[in-house]
């Protein structure tokens, strides 16, 4: 269920939830009063290893699916020799070691030495592991740790009660050698509009003291996506039962550059450099490109673009592109029949069909609503919908994204844009109408090319092509953070995978797959 947006509405949602947060901070008034006397910490650094002990066996029958498929692919990161070098952050009752790889060679960091009885027995349980060495530690301070000494770093349930979040990501980049991977499963805040967000905010005093300083309302997304990770794969989850403010979850996997660049260094010099060498190499491109610059001058280019070469272009990227993609698009919308209506019927609207690529996904008998702003490409469509004839085709409309007034409201239960929110004018505008059209419970599916990490040479070399490759291909945009807006939106449920599409010779390899539930 969603809070209302008013700002009336807003103010007395906090104030309510101010007074019942000072309400549950006097429940526990007994244990801050022991913490301010020093007594409530050393006491409960004691019990709570004992607690987590009860607790994660229950959590990782939970999440026992999501932990093997996070873990499946920990073989490839190994180093040289074939051994896999493994630090894990904040290792606790050591409830992941049923995950890892035999042979492993392991290193267990906690800053509390009192989880050392619990880290034995699951060592016992676990003898396809090779222990290093165990150090008390925190993650904002791994000194012990030599740099790039890792193949991977594993944190679960850790990154919420960190000191700095920040700090332990430095830490992590530090001791990963080039190449290695940083796995993590961590609860998040909840949709700031959403309810689970309100009782988060409420209950954050009660779950800091006993949960050993764990907070309810940390985005730690957020954090991943500042941090210098060469490709980040961050998915959301909801952990059973949905009703705790622990729901929201993010698993996924940061990968390091096998090679290391930053373009964006700390100095006012490295930012001059990188600055005058994106403007040197986008001179040089323009020149390449001047007959198309002057066609767009005498106005002739637009017209020839979206009448002649962009339907002609489109029609063959998007047949490469679904070679590339095949299997990502057939495991993301495998689940569209789950969000048919009462009726059985299956109502989908597509933004940006373009020539049909995603025809062939949808399942038999769904019926299609086709939406362009470009009304040119009748040739590729038409031969699309005559190749996949399972599907009904209600209507086509010249519109874009940003205005679907003839939509109407709540009608539909599907929306699928791919390749798309790219060269829209306003992705915001955009999602509103989504949300709009979308029934309550409707499903968004996206897969769009993004912006790379900044500190990449591909997101360098996506600032030099930026001002020509829009001109080309009718506005697409490459330096755009798709995942921040759809993150903003006012979904209830989004999930949400970095992914890399093998298309060689282009800047538009990294891009974002999922879905968001309305």
């Amino acid at each position: 269920m969603q809070l209302t947006h008013t700002q009336s509405e807003s103010s007395a949602q906090m104030v309510l939830a101010s007074l019942l947060q000072s309400c549950v901070w006097l429940l526990v008034l007994p244990a801050h009063i022991f913490t301010y006397l020093g007594l409530w910490d050393s006491f409960y650094k004691k019990v709570f290893p004992y607690i987590m002990a009860k607790m994660a066996p229950a959590y990782n029958h939970k999440v026992c699916k999501q932990k093997q498929a996070l873990f499946s692919n920990l073989r490839m990161f190994a180093g040289p020799s074939g051994q896999l070098t493994l630090l894990e952050i904040g290792t606790g009752t050591g409830t992941n070691f049923q995950f890892y790889p035999p042979g492993c060679r392991l290193t267990c960091t906690d800053p509390n030495p009192n989880f050392s009885k619990f880290l034995l027995k699951s060592l016992l349980e676990n003898q396809h592991l090779k222990l290093e060495r165990s150090v008390v530690a925190s993650g904002e301070d791994l000194h012990q740790i030599p740099d790039g000494s890792m193949d991977v770093v594993v944190s679960t349930l850790v990154l919420c009660s960190v000191g700095s979040v920040q700090k332990v990501l430095a830490e992590v980049l530090r001791v990963l050698r080039r190449g290695g991977a940083f796995y993590f499963l961590e609860h998040v805040a909840a949709d700031h509009s959403s309810w689970t967000y309100f009782w988060q905010k409420v209950f954050d005093p009660l779950w800091k003291c006993f949960g050993d300083g764990c907070s309810l309302s940390r985005e730690t997304q957020k954090e991943l996506e500042k941090t210098n990770f060469s490709e980040l794969n961050l998915k959301h989850i909801y952990v059973t039962p949905h009703w705790i403010p622990s729901s929201p979850h993010i698993i996924g996997y940061a990968h390091t550059e096998e090679t290391s660049f930053a373009p964006y260094g700390s100095s006012a010099l490295t930012t001059a450099m990188t600055e005058a060498s994106i403007l040197f190499f986008r001179t040089c491109l323009a020149l390449l490109a001047m007959p198309i610059y002057l066609l767009s001058f005498l106005g002739i280019w637009e017209p020839f673009c979206k009448e002649i070469f962009f339907p002609f272009f489109l029609e063959k990227l998007s047949a490469i592109h679904n070679r590339k993609t095949k299997k990502q698009k057939q495991e993301l919308f495998q689940n569209l029949p789950d969000f048919a209506g009462p009726s059985g019927e299956l109502k989908l609207l597509e933004i940006g069909t373009g020539c049909g690529a995603n025809f062939q996904f949808y399942p038999p008998g769904c019926k299609v609503t086709c939406t362009d702003i470009n009304p040119n490409f009748q040739q590729g469509l038409s031969r699309s919908m005559s190749q996949n004839q399972h599907i009904h085709y209600e209507r086509f409309l010249v519109a874009a994204g940003e205005d679907l007034h003839q939509v109407p409201s709540g009608s539909v239960d599907a929306v699928v844009c791919t390749l798309v929110l790219c060269s829209v004018q306003s992705v915001n505008s955009t999602l509103k109408e989504v949300m709009r059209v979308l029934k309550p419970g409707g499903i968004f599916y996206f897969l769009e090319h993004v912006a790379d990490d900044h500190s990449s040479w591909r997101y360098f070399w996506q600032q030099v092509c930026y001002p020509t490759w829009k001109l080309v291909f009718d506005g697409c945009c490459l330096t755009r953070e798709i995942w921040k807006n759809l993150e903003q939106a006012s979904f209830s449920e989004l999930k949400l995978q970095h992914i890399s599409v093998p298309l060689p010779g282009t800047p538009i390899k990294p891009h974002i797959i999922g879905y968001a539930v309305k």
